[in-house]
């Protein structure tokens, strides 16, 4: 078994990414430059609940964690889905994450969520 070079997050994110695709333009101001992703729930959290539900712990190995993300993608794909996906420029994910914290608790995803239709609503976007 081979060790773990970076944190099982990573191995995770890497994973889920394969299905994520960028939206033409920012959800709040409609702009298709500089483009970013932001997940309303954060993978990091979702995956450390998930771990403490199933009682997993210690995932030390590449193929471990690659095991564990497949079935826990398939777990939480609600909260993993497109539909809690945000296309964001660069200015609104800064401005975004200067607000609620570079991390932040997945409580506060309905808030941000929000926030994201409001800002939208202030750009003239329905």
């Amino acid at each position: 078994m081979s060790n773990l070079k970076r944190f099982p997050i990573k191995y995770i994110r890497d994973y889920i990414k394969k299905d994520y695709k960028t939206r033409e333009d920012c959800y709040i101001c409609g702009s298709k430059t500089k483009l970013e992703l932001h997940h309303l729930y954060s993978v990091s959290e979702l995956f450390g609940k998930w771990c403490d539900k199933n009682s997993i712990k210690n995932v030390t190995s590449v193929e471990k964690i690659k095991e564990l993300r497949v079935i826990f993608a398939k777990d939480c794909e609600d909260d993993l889905s497109h539909k809690n996906l945000f296309t964001l420029c660069s200015t609104h994910h800064k401005q975004l994450h200067t607000i609620y914290g570079q991390t932040y608790s997945n409580h506060l995803a309905s808030k941000i969520k929000n926030w994201l239709d409001i800002q939208r609503t202030k750009n003239g976007r329905q």
